[in-house]
Order: C-alpha cells, then sequence, then structure tokens
C-alpha cells in the first residue's frame, strides 16, 4: 500500500478538486462525491494536491504525509525541501526519519518539494521540476481566492492551478464538503468531470496523460487506501 489514511478523517473548509484527463486520480472522496485529495503523473514526475493546506500541518494525516513522500520520491535517498510556510510538516517529516530540507526554496538538489498553492511566481519552474522527474506535494484552497477574484477566474488564474492544470488537477472555488469521511479499501468513484464541460478548457492544456513514461504508469490497486484498525 503506497498511501495510508486512517479509517476516518476529518477535513474542515477545504476545497473541491477537479480531475481532467486519464493521469489524474482521486485519492479521498467526500461522502456526496467531491474530490478532496488526488494525485497524478506529468512528465517522469508525479504530484499530490489535497484542498486545503491545513491537511499538510495536520498530525492526524502524518502516516498519509509520510507514504505520499514517499510515492513521490524518484529514488529512496532523495531530499525533501519543504517550503517556509510548512515547518510543522517539516518537523512530521524529520521525525519520521525523512532526509528533508526545510524552509527550501525549489532547487535542481531535491527531490521532492512540499509547498501550499498560493504562489505563482516559480510556476513554470515548479512544471519543470516534476516533467524532468520530480514529486509535488501541494495543497490549499481556492474558495477564498475566489471570493476575491471571481470564481470563473480559479481555474485559470489561481496561482496552484498554474502549476497542478498540467498533470489535469484544478483546485476550484467551490467548497468541498466539511466533515469526518471513511476511508474505503478502493479507490473513489467519481465523474471524470465534474462540475465543467471539458470544452470550457482551453486546447491547448497539456495534461499527463499525454507526457509521462512507464513510471508513472501506476495501477490504481497500488492507491488502495489501507485503512487502520
Amino acid at each position: 500500500m503506497l498511501i495510508h489514511l486512517s479509517s476516518q478523517q476529518t477535513i474542515n473548509h477545504p476545497c473541491e478538486l477537479l480531475l481532467i484527463g486519464d493521469a489524474a486520480f482521486p485519492v479521498l472522496a467526500s461522502t456526496n462525491g467531491q474530490v478532496l485529495i488526488a494525485a497524478s503523473c506529468y512528465g517522469k514526475g508525479r504530484m499530490v494536491v489535497v484542498s486545503h493546506e491545513g491537511i499538510l500541518k495536520d498530525s492526524k494525516f502524518s502516516q498519509f504525509l509520510r507514504n505520499a513522500v514517499e510515492w513521490l520520491k524518484p529514488s529512496p535517498e532523495v531530499l525533501v525541501g519543504v517550503h517556509p510556510h510548512l515547518d510543522s510538516l517539516s518537523q512530521l517529516l524529520l521525525r519520521a526519519g525523512t532526509k528533508v530540507q526545510a524552509g527550501a526554496e525549489l532547487s535542481r538538489s531535491l527531490g521532492v518539494y512540499c509547498m501550499d498553492a498560493y504562489d505563482s511566481t516559480q510556476a513554470k519552474a515548479l512544471v519543470g521540476f516534476v516533467k524532468g522527474g520530480g514529486g509535488l506535494l501541494i495543497g490549499g484552497q481556492a474558495w477564498h481566492w475566489a471570493s476575491r477574484h471571481g470564481k470563473e477566474k480559479v481555474l485559470f488564474e489561481f496561482p496552484g492551478n498554474q502549476v497542478t492544470s498540467v498533470a489535469g488537477v484544478y483546485f476550484t472555488g467551490s467548497k468541498g464538503e466539511t466533515g469526518t469521511f471513511s476511508v474505503s479499501k478502493e479507490m473513489p468513484r467519481i465523474p471524470l468531470i465534474t462540475w465543467l464541460d471539458a470544452c470550457w478548457l482551453p486546447s491547448h492544456t497539456s495534461f499527463g496523460g499525454s507526457d509521462r513514461d512507464g513510471r508513472c504508469a501506476v495501477p490504481p490497486s497500488q492507491w488502495t487506501l489501507g485503512c487502520h484498525s
């Protein structure tokens, strides 16, 4: 089992994630089918996307976060960089014995990078990092951004989407269900496109399914969520 979640997980104030294409898949969905955690592949690399940055700081998700980072690693001994905003994640990973560079900026010395979804200044570099084989763990919610900038602008202008969209995962301006969710042993079943028709997306959008190699051909069965008793 590559990623484990406890039998129930509480998520407060997430946003809904939108999945497009054949590379992205849900990891955790709410009781009404909203995707709250997703993963995907792009080029030679991988992404895990969570619907609120609080998940990246929550000790209740420690097992999931450790296993997510392991899945993202291109090789076992790589260094994991963690953005300065996520010091609690650095401490969590260090306690688990992970090689961590806390307070890190993106660099070629890293194999995995962990960050929130609110800064697009390095979007091009992050896309290149993943395409070249790096792993990205990213979290945030876009409903607050949408309340200030307009929900119609979220898909193409929200900072996190400048990165995750290449792999077919979008943060949306829709609030996700808040609550405690039971974790299934099987991959959640959801509509491939949840609330947006694919024709709204630009024809030049590049998704992971068209630019990936064997490392990212991960059978869904490997992502079955193990439930702790």
